[in-house]
């Protein structure tokens, strides 16, 4: 705020104090006053109406300084009611009370939604807790049969089952409670673990697995990694070569991380993809192909990592490899003794 522009802003207040100034001019020649009483009440009229208007912008000046200042130096915007002095004049007072209100109008709508959506969380983790009795039971029903139909149908519970973890770990991701506990694991019995529950699949789909895991104890949440490597499976096997599948596991350990490599053989990623690869729903060029994908398994791996202090990155060659790396820091690992 400058004074030019606020001269502006009051164009009608001088206009009407030059429109006084002229009648009392002309009652002053009607009546035929002395010229030092003329001079001396258009002094008189100029001093107190530029009076009036420079202290009435100073303290407008100063306190919408002190309003931009205050703006531009919080990282929270939304507290900058809190932070602003009451001002002296009446059009600030009637601004401020008016934040004030549009303020508390807004925090209750944020609290209402908020309550609306812990309630709706709550409703599907149990929605998805109560489908999975069913699919466990459908999967004892299973377990008697043998051979490639038996496998296929276990493979297509397995995916039932991932699609339902995926909606489950999506509103844990999306939500800032911390709804993971951080323990000690061993990342070969984790990697082991998770293999085995996608043994089925394997089979059915002929992929050799390679582990070559070492024994480390990592700190994570075992449930959350177990959903990830899961997650990393599933796309390995969507995305196999036709013959001669692989998938290897390894890791490696330095003076203050751990790194756990997840590599396959398969169709790979073109170039383009790589950059958006974490992004949400983002399927790219294979998943346009005609492969079924929600474009949402990698997404959620990266912000499953991100909230547990771990890190994921991607490497991959179109027609040649694709492969995960997660990072465990020092913070998150022991050496197994």
């Amino acid at each position: 705020m400058n004074f030019k522009n606020y001269i502006k802003d009051h164009w009608f207040v001088l206009g009407i104090q030059l429109g006084t100034m002229a009648v009392l001019q002309g009652v002053c020649l009607l009546f035929r006053a002395p010229f030092a009483l003329q001079v001396f009440l258009l002094l008189a009229e100029c001093l107190s109406g530029a009076g009036i208007l420079f202290c009435d912008y100073k303290r407008k000046q100063r306190f919408y300084t002190q309003m931009k200042n205050q703006q531009k130096n919080l990282k929270e915007k939304y507290l900058l009611m809190e932070m602003l002095e009451e001002p002296e004049f009446l059009e600030g007072q009637i601004f401020c009370q008016t934040m004030r209100e549009m303020q508390k109008s807004m925090n209750d709508e944020i609290f209402g939604q908020i309550r609306r959506n812990n309630a709706f969380k709550r409703y599907v983790e149990t929605w998805v807790h109560e489908v999975k009795l069913p699919i466990s039971s459908i999967r004892l029903m299973l377990h008697e049969y043998r051979g490639e139909s038996g496998r296929a149908l276990k493979e297509q519970i397995s995916r039932i089952e991932s699609h339902v973890e995926q909606v489950l770990y999506y509103l844990r991701s999306e939500v800032p409670e911390k709804d993971y506990l951080i323990q000690k694991y061993s990342l070969k019995e984790l990697t082991d673990r998770t293999i085995a529950e996608h043994k089925d699949s394997l089979i059915l789909n002929h992929i050799k697995v390679i582990q070559n895991t070492q024994e480390a104890v990592v700190c994570t949440d075992g449930k959350w990694l177990q959903f990830m490597l899961g997650q990393i499976l599933s796309n390995a096997v969507k995305y196999k070569k036709e013959k001669e599948a692989c998938i290897e596991f390894w890791s490696e350990q330095g003076e203050h991380w751990v790194k756990l490599h997840v590599r396959d053989n398969g169709l790979g990623i073109p170039r383009q993809d790589l950059p958006k690869v974490f992004e949400k729903s983002f399927t790219g060029e294979n998943g346009r192909k005609g492969q079924a994908s929600t474009g949402m398994g990698l997404y959620l791996c990266k912000t499953l990592c991100e909230r547990l202090g771990h890190s994921l990155e991607l490497e991959s060659e179109e027609g040649v490899y694709t492969e995960l790396i997660l990072t465990f820091m020092e913070n998150s690992f022991i050496e197994l003794l």
